[in-house]
This record gives C-alpha cells, sequence and structure tokens, in this order.
C-alpha cells in the first residue's frame, strides 16, 4: 500500500479557503451531459489529470479514519500530480465533529440553489 497523499485545495474569489494535507480521497459530483445527472467521482491518489465541472453540491474527503464534508457551489475542480485544486464562488466547511455535517452540507447546498432560482426570477429578461 501506497504512503501518498493528496492535497486538497479550494479556491474561493475571497482565496485559498481550504487547504488540506494529506488527504486520502476526494468524492465530488460531477456536472456533465454524458454521465448520469448527480454521478460522484473518487479521485485517490496518482490518479489520471482530469478537469470536471461540479455543480452546487456537497463534497467530502477523508484523512485517514475520518471524513469531512464541505459545500461547494459549483465550479470546477482539476487534479493533476496528487493535487487538487477546486475553484468555486461558494465555499462553507462543515463542522468535523459533528455527526449531521453531511445533512448540513446538503441543506447548505439545497439552500443556495433555492436563492438562485430566485434570484433568476428577479432578473429582467434573464433566460
Amino acid at each position: 500500500m501506497s504512503n501518498k497523499h493528496l492535497v486538497l485545495q479550494i479556491i474561493t474569489p475571497d482565496g485559498q479557503s481550504l487547504k488540506e494535507k494529506q488527504v486520502d480521497a476526494v468524492v465530488v459530483r460531477r456536472r456533465e451531459k454524458h454521465f448520469e445527472l448527480g454521478s460522484e467521482v473518487a479521485l485517490f491518489p496518482r490518479h489520471a489529470p482530469i478537469l470536471i465541472r461540479i455543480p452546487v453540491a456537497p463534497l467530502r474527503y477523508r484523512m485517514g479514519e475520518r471524513t469531512m464534508y464541505v459545500a461547494v457551489g459549483g465550479g470546477f475542480m482539476e487534479i493533476k500530480d496528487d493535487q487538487i485544486v477546486v475553484v468555486t464562488p461558494r465555499f462553507e466547511k462543515m463542522r468535523a465533529d459533528d455527526p449531521l455535517s453531511a445533512t448540513n452540507a446538503r441543506r447548505r447546498t439545497e439552500q443556495w440553489r433555492s436563492e438562485h432560482r430566485e434570484f433568476q426570477k428577479e432578473m429582467v429578461g434573464y433566460l
């Protein structure tokens, strides 16, 4: 078994919001036309380079025995040389010690999607 790990960075308009080293795996939803809506991709060390378009959805990553949850507001994810970079307009990290962190991440992203739909309704001429 390899002792290699991933480095996960999340970048927002405010700058680097998260940087985790020693990440064992990252699981993210993808937003691609040729894949089933809502399908997930698991990324492990030594993964081939890939660029993924991501929706407003929770993202989870594993560090040892702990699974961490974050809410991301869509955007893109790139993996290259065991470095994962997520570029997103919104980000919120859930508390690691909260047993409902997965549920809270899902609720937060649902709230963001709802806010976006309401904003679209208010815009004049929005298609």
